[in-house]
């Protein structure tokens, strides 16, 4: 029987921060990983990522560019097992979202669906918003509506609210993942 990995997600460089707490099977692969936090902080898988776990990085294979990455589809618990390891996951290499994953606890199976959204703080910042820089850009215009010069960017960003987490969103999304992320596949 697998075990279960209690996992705390922090998006880095980001105050207050944005985090998630997740449970998942120690059996899923790094692509599952990556869906599981996809869901989780709202983003919708329009990037590359990857995984540096001590300086072993881990990413998608890409026929037109050589490296010496581990392939994704390496189960986790091949390089994540004990508690208090921690890793990063990287997501958008553009904008270089950076989250630090740590293992906090392992549980036994208790036969409940997984994975599973246990906790969290805050909306992740939208996609494609310049990275940090943006991101603060948006907190300031937020802060400012009635100031014009941010007009631009609050059309452009619409009814984004920085502390909206829906915990039930998340869970109910992480039971068809496939409905909720885009699939580069399908271009």
């Amino acid at each position: 029987m697998s075990k279960i990995l209690k996992l705390r997600i922090t998006i880095l460089d980001i105050t207050p921060m944005i985090w998630r707490e997740l449970l998942v099977e120690n059996t899923i692969t790094f692509e599952e990983l990556h869906k599981i936090i996809q869901i989780s902080f709202g983003w919708t898988n329009s990037h590359l990522y990857g995984f540096d776990i001590n300086s072993t990085l881990i990413s998608v294979p890409d026929e037109e560019f050589e490296n010496d990455d581990l392939n994704v589809n390496n189960k986790i618990t091949e390089f994540l097992f004990s508690k208090g390891q921690k890793c990063i996951y990287t997501y958008d290499f553009g904008d270089n979202w950076e989250h630090e994953i740590e293992i906090i606890d392992i549980i036994k199976n208790e036969n409940i669906q997984y994975p599973k959204c246990i906790d969290g703080k805050r909306n992740s910042p939208p996609e494609n918003c310049g990275s940090t820089p943006g991101y603060e850009e948006i907190v300031e215009a937020l802060a400012n509506k009635d100031d014009s010069e941010n007009d631009e960017l609050l059309e452009w960003y619409g009814e984004y609210d920085l502390e909206i987490f829906d915990i039930d969103e998340v869970n109910e999304a992480l039971l068809n993942p496939d409905d909720y992320l885009f699939d580069f596949n399908d271009l």
